[in-house]
């Protein structure tokens, strides 16, 4: 006799095969519920990043920190950043990413409750080592998940909304913390972003799943047991793909923008431009906001371009590139000085079209990648291109050691623009997603 939890079961089975068209329209419902849960992941992700430029000057002043000793904070957050992002890659295609997702997240909840009180510089910096740590994997699995539930010509807007809610996270934060930080105190800041990380824990823990758009491989991973040179050559030679490379350069340019942005951009709207604590946070999150049209619309007209028969190699390599170009003559611009929301509107631009390599990017390796290996590559080439996080905020600092407030923000960006059009020039050559899969897939299993 069948067990309640088996009758169960074979009923939602019989129902499935007599509802056909039922059972769809539930799979398509509970692929954009997911999409909207990891939406909010990469936006709690993105707001605890972004916390500690928004507080920065309060903090340094209550803990007494010179610009080095901050820059290194900011830094710190990069430490086991790509470490923890690499190990987890390589079993994120054989763990139940639900359990996984949810420990993540659980851990940048308690890498921030400790700061909701006073604390000493060592916490200070254990704790935005910690946090890297549980962030490293986030955006890599966050979207291997929505990978799973959409088809390659399905996922430009789907992977567009996600990699969204960094930036909504950051348009949220900036005018949010900035006003607990006023109203109350700046530990008020972590104590409020430990407890949403807590409450979306439990929220996923409810609604989270993957669907079944992937090949698992318990026959690839009996061979990986078997033959670990094997699997040591195969990773080589997806991280020497040319298509690889071109988007990992372009990442690590793009993340040392965000790891910059989110540690000295508040300060310098402050220090540098003259603008007020509360203008500066709401400047902050407008110069962000500017990412989610021009994401959306740049995704939008790459899925028209695939759509219309265009190759990828343009509809995403060259688009991004083009991005890259563009974004790196904006923030070069900034040297030649201009009245502060000039200045302010030109970063907008900039940071927005850089942010958009890990929109792009993902989606070119993903589309490359044998399927049986896709989490674990994603993972891996995150984890390298963030390794920028702890170069970009202790260079800014050591910079304006030298150089002073103002002058040493704009030839920071400077540089950070001429490598922008290094990387944009290097994408036009080495990105070619179709070529990258003949040679992917020649590769033994």
């Amino acid at each position: 006799m069948l067990s309640s939890t088996k009758r169960c079961a074979a009923l939602a089975a019989d129902t499935a095969s007599a509802h056909p068209t039922h059972a769809r329209e539930t799979a398509q419902g509970r692929r954009w519920v997911i999409v909207a849960s990891l939406f909010l992941f990469m936006m709690i992700n993105f707001a605890d990043k972004a916390v500690l430029g928004l507080v920065a000057i309060p903090l340094m002043h209550d803990m007494q920190l010179t610009h080095g000793q901050f820059g290194l904070v900011g830094s710190a957050f990069f430490v086991l950043f790509s470490i923890s992002g690499i190990a987890v890659g390589l079993i994120a295609d054989r763990v139940n990413m639900k359990w996984l997702l949810a420990a993540l997240a659980l851990i940048w909840a308690v890498a921030q409750l400790p700061l909701a009180w006073p604390t000493s510089f060592a916490v200070l910096l254990l704790c935005r080592v910690l946090l890297g740590a549980g962030e490293g994997p986030a955006s890599p699995l966050a979207l291997h998940v929505v990978y799973t539930w959409f088809d390659d010509r399905e996922r430009n807007l789907p992977t567009a909304i996600v990699q969204q809610g960094a930036t909504a996270g950051v348009i949220i934060a900036g005018p949010l913390l900035t006003y607990i930080s006023q109203q109350w105190h700046w530990h008020a800041t972590f104590l409020t972003l430990g407890a949403v990380g807590i409450g979306w824990t439990v929220l996923w823990l409810c609604l989270g799943k993957t669907g079944n758009r992937q090949h698992n491989a318990s026959p690839a991973f009996a061979v990986e047991v078997a033959a670990p040179r094997a699997v040591s050559l195969r990773c080589r030679r997806m991280l020497s793909d040319r298509t690889v490379i071109g988007v990992m350069l372009q990442c690590f340019v793009g993340y040392a923008v965000v790891a910059i942005g989110f540690t000295w951009v508040p300060a310098y709207f402050r220090l540098g431009l003259g603008f007020a604590a509360t203008q500066a946070g709401w400047l902050f999150a407008l110069q962000v906001a500017a990412q989610i049209p021009l994401g959306i619309a740049l995704a939008m007209v790459s899925h028209r371009m695939l759509k219309r028969g265009v190759p990828s190699k343009v509809a995403r390599g060259k688009l991004i590139s083009t991005a890259c170009v563009v974004s790196g003559v904006a923030y070069c611009s900034l040297l030649f000085g201009a009245p502060p929301f000039v200045q302010v509107a030109l970063m907008g631009l900039a940071s927005a079209l850089a942010i958009q390599t890990f929109t792009f990017g993902p989606m070119l390796v993903a589309e490359v990648a044998p399927a049986a290996r896709r989490g674990a590559l994603l993972a891996i080439t995150n984890s390298i291109v963030t390794t920028a996080g702890l170069i970009g905020p202790v260079a800014m600092g050591k910079l304006l050691g030298a150089a002073g407030d103002a002058r040493g923000y704009e030839i920071g960006f400077a540089v950070t623009g001429t490598l922008l059009l290094i990387v944009g020039a290097a994408g036009f050559a080495l990105i070619d997603p179709q070529r990258s899969k003949r040679r992917m897939e020649s590769i033994p299993a």
